[in-house]
């Protein structure tokens, strides 16, 4: 705790929560890495409660290298309620119950009289956190195995609602799940790696951003799950073979702290996510080959009939193959995001309406359409 002190200031709420909420008995197994062993936890794992409270992510579920769930560090899961702004008596909802210890946190929070509805996908983890809080009395956690991007329409309407995966779109739901003025905090992600976390106010008809943080989360799984954000392995390219004989144009471009690759992810997580909300049909993110690591090979924007591609690639080198204006169009962009100071996804305000409402007409920022909603984003210059 008191490490976590010296990173961030918790609520003396968020502090009390932790210290009344034992998150070794939430967590059943673990590993450490994708590539760690499975460790089980039980009475007789004493040694293991130092991993345990580590400031650090566990891994608690996967589907092959996929990972499907996390127990995140306990540091960002208290500034995370403390974001929420919970009282007591609150109602909330969570997408993604997981191990349970979060539920469990913001139901210490919002105390009895408050009430904390949590929806979790994996049959598994719906079971394992429903017997945990059972064994720990804590009668105000409703637990629901299904899919969490439909809400819980027989509990709401709430006044605060938390995702604890990515996605890229806002399911419709919540519009009507949450009270006017109801705070929702929500993960969005970026493509080729990076999300960023937004706290929304429900006003009116629609939501808009108080505050936001980069972070990272595991993506959303179910009938909402998060579509062509992972990099796609470029052989796997239909037109790649093509592009490839017809370079047009190559020239150096340093993303900042040169001849580390492995940072190359990070280094454009504020360019991928700029070009995210001005470019969303052009951008595309590409690996080396399948299951490795290092998988950011690139990024780059496609002409409109994918005969083109300017590609920036993790060698420091932005290349374009093909016809059309791709070179040009990212260029533009390049110059346009540096004119803005650089910012990544979480510098931008987030107004996010119903895909079928109208948005005000606002010629200011840029507009992105999903299945459920329409997002207008703006920054202040």
């Amino acid at each position: 705790m008191d490490r976590m002190l010296r990173e961030r200031p918790l609520s003396a709420a968020a502090r009390a929560a932790y210290l009344a909420t034992p998150r070794h008995r939430f967590i059943h197994r673990y590993r450490l890495g994708r590539g760690g062993a499975w460790h089980t936890v039980d009475e007789t794992n004493e040694p293991q409660l130092a991993v345990l409270y580590e400031n650090r992510p566990l891994i608690l579920a996967t589907d092959g290298d996929t990972v499907l769930a996390t127990i995140s560090q306990p540091g960002f899961v208290l500034n995370m309620i403390d974001r929420l702004c919970l009282q007591p008596g609150h109602s909330v909802f969570e997408l993604g119950t997981a191990s349970g210890w979060n539920a469990a946190l913001m139901a210490h929070v919002v105390g009895p009289q408050g009430s904390v509805t949590s929806v979790e996908i994996l049959p598994e983890l719906a079971e394992s956190a429903t017997s945990t809080a059972r064994e720990l009395g804590l009668a105000n956690i409703h637990i629901v195995q299904g899919d969490g991007g439909d809400g819980l329409a027989t509990n709401a309407p709430y006044d605060r609602a938390i995702f604890t995966a990515g996605t890229y779109d806002l399911p419709r739901a919540f519009y009507a799940q949450l009270k006017d003025g109801g705070l929702l905090l929500v993960v969005l992600k970026v493509k080729g790696g990076g999300d960023a976390l937004f706290v929304l106010k429900k006003v009116g008809d629609h939501f808009e951003s108080i505050e936001s943080a980069s972070c990272a989360f595991v993506p959303l799984t179910g009938k909402y799950a998060v579509g062509g954000m992972d990099p796609v392995w470029i052989g796997n390219v239909p037109e790649w073979p093509s592009l490839t004989e017809t370079p047009s144009s190559q020239r150096r471009f340093w993303w900042g702290m040169g001849g580390w690759p492995g940072s190359f992810q990070a280094r454009t997580i504020g360019f991928r996510g700029f070009l995210g909300i001005a470019e969303p049909a052009r951008l595309g993110v590409f690996q080396h080959e399948p299951d490795r690591e290092d998988r950011l090979l690139g990024f780059g924007l496609w002409s409109e009939d994918r005969g083109g591609l300017t590609l920036a690639r993790n060698d420091d080198v932005i290349i374009t193959y093909g016809t059309g204006d791709t070179e040009q169009r990212f260029r533009r962009r390049l110059d346009e995001w540096f004119a803005l100071g650089m910012p990544d996804l979480s510098c931008f305000r987030l107004r996010a309406y119903p895909i079928d409402a109208a948005p005000p007409d606002d010629s200011s920022g840029w507009t992105t359409r999903h299945s459920e909603s329409v997002f207008h984003w703006s920054l202040d210059t």
